[in-house]
């Protein structure tokens, strides 16, 4: 298994990979970065305790003005990417109110995969004045092709209108 070290050319320079892949690279580029902002959303939630997950409503008098708040409805746990990310348990020393603990417990905690996506998709983007300059991919085709089709699978799935 080695990278994709083919060039290619077109009327601004040099380019890794052909169009097609490019592509393919752009829309797991923009998954990946929607993986990263909602394990970014799941962490600030899971910082949080459980009696402060809450969505407060405000009640408001005839003339707008806040007279107070509804009962406390729970927020649900934020959706993640299963194809950039997974839940992970992690043992800890420190809780969250920095007290120390012997034995140490488990979290959870979200790891996002394939970072690489993000510098395949940037070298991809810009080409380069010859063909020695040329930044090879890291991904091979076939998992830049399996990737593609399961985040278009998820992305179809989504509701982000």
């Amino acid at each position: 298994m080695s990278a994709v070290s083919t060039t290619y050319r077109s009327r601004w320079g040099f380019h890794p990979c052909e169009y097609a892949t490019y592509r393919k690279l752009k829309l797991l580029n923009l998954v990946y970065e929607r993986a990263v902002r909602l394990a970014h959303a799941w962490d600030r939630w899971h910082r949080k305790d459980p009696h402060n997950r809450v969505s407060r409503r405000r009640l408001r008098d005839d003339q707008g003005r806040t007279i107070g708040y509804a009962e406390p409805v729970p927020l649900p746990e934020p959706p993640l990417c299963p194809v950039f990310s997974r839940k992970e348990q992690e043992q800890r020393f420190v809780h969250k109110k920095g007290n120390y603990a012997k034995d140490g417990f488990l979290d959870e905690k979200v790891v996002t995969v394939h970072a690489w996506i993000a510098t395949d998709y940037s070298a991809a983007r810009k080409p380069a004045s010859d063909a020695g300059a040329v930044r090879p991919l890291r991904g091979m085709l076939a998992e830049i092709d399996e990737l593609y089709e399961q985040a278009r699978a998820w992305l179809e799935q989504q509701d982000f209108g």
